[in-house]
């Protein structure tokens, strides 16, 4: 009897640690939809693509981000599509202004796409189509669930006031013009080089003791994945393609919050999703 109950309880904690650790929930991809305007890259519309193609040394790629501080929080979702509308806008106005951050936890608190229990990049990109999104100096990052409101919309705080915090009623919204999916490895990269990074979904066990090199993918189980991350670039080495990809786990995890991992090899994203921000013709230089 003892034993049955030990092998419950590891059976029990095992079940409990996969769902902990599964920071995906997806909504209905018929439901969530797209709004295509205009023709999307592909591989018969941008032709040739380079062997290499990397942005880590251009400049053109925003700040690193830690989605797990202050305290754990499951957003992987919410920062791989938001820092792929980040990184879109930085490359749309070639790096001639700051950083644009869309903030992650303005969308926590008033979003639709998830909370720090899981939620869906797809749906992340429907939801700044439909509302917009305030930057991260109206709503800095906390890494916990909050009600939706005007002050956990955006924010400011007096000091040596009776007011204290307050909401801030005018501020600027980070818009999408269009969002979709695109499919397959060859369209993945004709995006990525055409309009910039975009999100997608791996397994986190295989890459959670990731320090650089290329990683094979070889040691979780690759049909099942629990985690989001940003694709922003491919290259090959030694005869080994690989993607290129950003994190959210911090700057000191990888290759400076980056790594690289297998193409056409057992990482298959099959699917990513993309938005086309708004970029103000005064930030286009």
């Amino acid at each position: 009897m003892f034993l049955k109950k030990v092998v419950v309880f590891v059976t029990l904690f095992i079940v409990a640690a996969n769902s902990y650790r599964n920071e995906l929930v997806l909504q209905d991809e018929k439901q969530v939809g797209s709004v295509i305007k205009t023709a999307p890259p592909s591989k018969q519309s941008v032709g040739d693509l380079p062997e290499n193609y990397d942005l880590r040394g251009t400049g053109l790629l925003t700040t690193n981000l830690n989605q797990h501080i202050p305290v754990y929080c499951g957003s992987c979702w919410a920062h791989a599509a938001l820092s792929s509308i980040a990184d879109r806008i930085k490359i749309a106005n070639k790096g001639q202004n700051s950083d644009i951050i869309p903030s992650v936890q303005a969308l926590i608190n008033c979003g639709t796409a998830g909370s720090c229990n899981g939620g869906d990049s797809n749906a992340v990109n429907k939801w700044v189509y439909e509302n917009g999104i305030p930057d991260v100096t109206c709503q800095q990052y906390e890494a916990k669930n909050k009600e939706c409101s005007a002050i956990n919309t955006c924010m400011n705080c007096d000091y040596n006031s009776d007011v204290g915090c307050y909401a801030v009623e005018n501020y600027p919204v980070i818009k999408v013009t269009e969002f979709g999916t695109v499919y397959g490895d060859e369209n993945i990269m004709a995006e990525i080089y055409a309009r910039g990074p975009v999100s997608t979904y791996i397994n986190a066990n295989c890459i959670e003791d990731y320090d650089g090199g290329i990683n094979m993918y070889d040691s979780c189980n690759t049909h099942t994945n629990n985690h989001a991350i940003q694709l922003n670039g491919w290259g090959s080495e030694n005869g080994t393609d690989y993607w290129i990809g950003r994190n959210s786990w911090g700057s000191y995890w990888g290759e400076n919050g980056m790594f690289r991992i297998v193409r056409g090899g057992a990482y298959k994203p099959n699917r990513a999703f993309w938005a086309v921000p708004e970029v103000p013709e005064s930030m286009l230089k």
